[in-house]
């Protein structure tokens, strides 16, 4: 565990080989992210295929596992008190800033089939933050079919569109992905940027009053930020200002750039997030001092 409150735990993670388990999480709705690698998942209503770039919302109670083609990187998002769903579309209308149709669900196929052996299996039930084993004499995943709006759905960050304007630099919120009665998803993807001479080209210095802000960084050179490498991980505690550094300042003001080229998953949290241990001893405590002019 990296980051931590009562309403939502976040953490990366890396997949090799196929477990050999199933999970089950009993605390709440999960919401992958996969950084790098590509692969098969299988899970109550079926089999997907994930690759680089998707996101995997797992509903609470779902059994589920990974067969990693190749290494697989992980985010994990899990929502502990309330469900994780899609944001209110308002005046933009239903397809933004995706149409639902494109909204992936596992199906029933031959591979699935094909997986569902005699042979023992374990699955690991998450429950109060505890663990128990239950042990079946064959895998439990044997579903022949499922009917309804409650299943796991992919979503690849490319089939995002971006909302964008060319004379107002748009607050996060206009990318939100998912989102839950306590914190909210955004994805940050490649956009054009605001051309009018009067625009605020970087997002503007601020304050999170409601909101501690975490960013992971998937891929690209993030525009506000300097010294930020893919798999970083930041936090912008509530209350505290920040804005983009120095020389993001400048090169904005500058007009050179037309484009962003970055992908980035920003979780905002109205409860406060707890830094565990983990996440402590890998800290770069020079971050906060990267504000500064050299």
């Amino acid at each position: 565990m990296l980051f931590s409150n009562e309403s939502c735990r976040i953490r990366t993670c890396t997949v090799k080989t196929a477990p050999d388990h199933l999970v089950r999480n009993g605390d709440g709705d999960e919401l992958l992210f996969v950084h790098r690698g590509e692969g098969a998942f299988f899970c109550d209503f079926g089999h997907l295929d994930y690759r680089e770039g998707d996101y995997l919302l797992i509903p609470r109670g779902t059994m589920w596992r990974f067969q990693p083609a190749s290494d697989t990187r992980l985010l994990l998002i899990e929502s502990s008190q309330a469900s994780i769903g899609l944001p209110e579309k308002g005046l933009l209308g239903s397809h933004a800033i995706f149409d639902p149709a494109i909204l992936d669900t596992p199906e029933i196929d031959d591979l699935f089939i094909r997986q569902q052996t005699e042979e023992q299996s374990r699955v690991l039930v998450k429950r109060h933050n505890r663990l128990t084993t239950i042990a079946y004499p064959f895998n439990p995943l044997d579903a022949i079919g499922w009917k309804g709006d409650l299943a796991v759905c992919r979503l690849n960050v490319a089939d995002i569109r971006p909302v964008m304007s060319h004379r107002y630099h748009l607050p996060p919120s206009v990318h939100s992905t998912f989102v839950t009665d306590q914190f909210v998803v955004c994805t940050f993807c490649p956009r054009p940027m605001e051309t009018d001479p009067g625009a605020l080209k970087v997002p503007f210095f601020h304050s999170n009053d409601d909101f501690d802000e975490l960013i992971f960084y998937h891929k690209g050179e993030f525009f506000s930020r300097d010294n930020i490498s893919p798999g970083m991980l930041t936090l912008h505690p509530s209350g505290f200002p920040h804005g983009p550094h120095p020389k993001a300042l400048a090169t904005g003001q500058q007009g050179d750039r037309t484009t962003t080229d970055e992908i980035a998953v920003m979780i905002d949290s109205r409860d406060a997030l707890k830094v565990s241990d983990e996440a402590s001893r890998v800290e770069w405590e020079g971050y906060v001092d990267s504000w500064k002019e050299v």
